[in-house]
């Protein structure tokens, strides 16, 4: 295999999902490869917020003007799926991802041919099993070595169970099949030894990274809003993506209990109406409607200072996902801002609760066991931080840019 200096390689990072954390992530890694010397291609959807946001993080971190990786963005426009009646279902979603994967190979070589420089790995800023589940029949037609990041190991947490969005056994062994693939990151620490074994690949563990800038309160209306509402009363806060895995409807549920009606509970984010069931939805309508302590903004919120302007007027942050056995960067925001966290029981965010003494665990939509969570951390927070001594920092350290530019280095290794 040719072997390359960092300062000679070229790397194009892909990313075609633009909510919630995905910007974030790329941002990071784009900066990360640049910071490597690397030439960084950087494909996706929203070129030009990327592009500010990855200057914004540049000046964050006081990393100075670009003397390294030079990087240029092109824009990734998805294919659509062909509606005919003979490529529906499966033959239609294989014709979908063909397409998707060729598209990206076109811009970079594209790319190649006006650079004049070689392309040397693609990395896929984010993996789901959805987005991959039929990559096996774009592989033909695939040319760049490649890397990624597998964001959810469902398979190696929850064996034998088909993925809710799927309805099927997760397979990262076939995903990750083929000379071209040269290694994976994962965000799950526990599974890295099955991990490698089970696909053969080198594997590396991804930081869960966040936008750490830390705004004033008062600089930011919508945190000000809240602040303004609560009237000094403690905020049990929900931000993000509102799906059902994010345990919004158990959640809203605690909020009407009598023994909380001292606690005020802010729900923030863009909702996923269509994934709840009619009656989750009739729910939310009206306890947000009705409900005495409930505050929402239900609207996408861009990461950085606007999210972590929410998430710092909160008192506690609450992560009693449903059947959600992965990482969640809201850990990573709560020991940033030191807020204690409640998360469910079973799955990685509980063990790492319990090993950085992070919050309160709590099994899986127990509604009394919430109610008792909340009342724990709200009646005397002080006392319980005294007692717990959560490793807020320590944290942050295995989750921090540093230890991203380890693991980038560890990538470019398997080049």
């Amino acid at each position: 295999m040719k072997k390359f200096s960092r300062e000679s390689l070229s790397v194009a990072v892909i990313e075609w999902n633009w909510v919630g954390h995905h910007p974030t992530y790329f941002s990071h890694m784009v900066l990360a490869f640049e910071e490597q010397g690397c030439n960084v291609l950087a494909i996706c959807t929203e070129p030009e917020q990327a592009h500010k946001s990855i200057e914004e993080l540049r000046q964050h971190y006081n990393l100075g003007p670009r003397a390294k990786g030079v990087s240029e963005f092109r824009q990734l426009i998805l294919p659509t799926q062909r509606l005919t009646r003979i490529l529906r279902g499966s033959i239609g979603a294989i014709d979908l991802t063909i397409r998707r994967f060729r598209a990206i190979e076109a811009i970079a070589k594209r790319w190649q041919h006006e650079s004049g420089k070689t392309l040397d790995l693609i990395f896929y800023a984010c993996i789901y099993d959805w987005d991959f589940q039929w990559f096996r029949y774009a592989k033909p037609f695939l040319s760049f070595p490649w890397s990624g990041l597998y964001l959810h190991a469902w398979s190696f947490r929850m064996p034998g169970r088909p993925h809710p969005k799927t309805k099927r056994l997760p397979c990262p062994e076939q995903i990750f099949s083929g000379p071209l693939c040269r290694g994976v990151t994962i965000l799950d620490e526990a599974v890295t030894i099955r991990f490698a074994a089970a696909t053969s690949k080198p594997v590396s563990v991804m930081p869960d990274m966040i936008d750490c800038r830390l705004p004033q309160v008062a600089q930011w209306p919508l945190a000000q809003r809240l602040k303004q509402w609560a009237k000094g009363r403690p905020i049990v806060g929900l931000f993000g993506y509102l799906q059902p895995s994010k345990g919004m409807v158990p959640l809203l549920l605690a909020s009407q209990d009598p023994r909380l009606s001292h606690v005020c509970f802010a729900f923030g984010g863009e909702i996923e109406w269509p994934l709840f069931s009619s009656e989750e939805r009739r729910t939310i309508c009206d306890t947000l409607s009705n409900g005495q302590n409930t505050w929402n903004h239900l609207m996408q919120i861009r990461d950085g200072e606007p999210m972590n302007s929410l998430l710092s007027s909160s008192d506690i942050l609450c992560a009693s996902y449903l059947d959600f056995p992965h990482s969640s960067n809201i850990m990573t925001k709560a020991a940033l801002l030191q807020k204690p966290l409640i998360v469910s029981d079973g799955y990685l965010m509980a063990e790492r609760v319990r090993n950085f003494r992070m919050g309160e665990v709590i099994q899986q939509g127990d509604g009394e066991a919430l109610v008792a969570a909340i009342l724990k951390l709200t009646d005397d927070s002080a006392t319980w931080i005294a007692k717990t001594q959560p490793r807020w920092t320590d944290y942050l350290h295995e989750h921090s840019y540093e230890r991203l530019i380890q693991t980038v280095r560890e990538i470019l290794a398997w080049t």
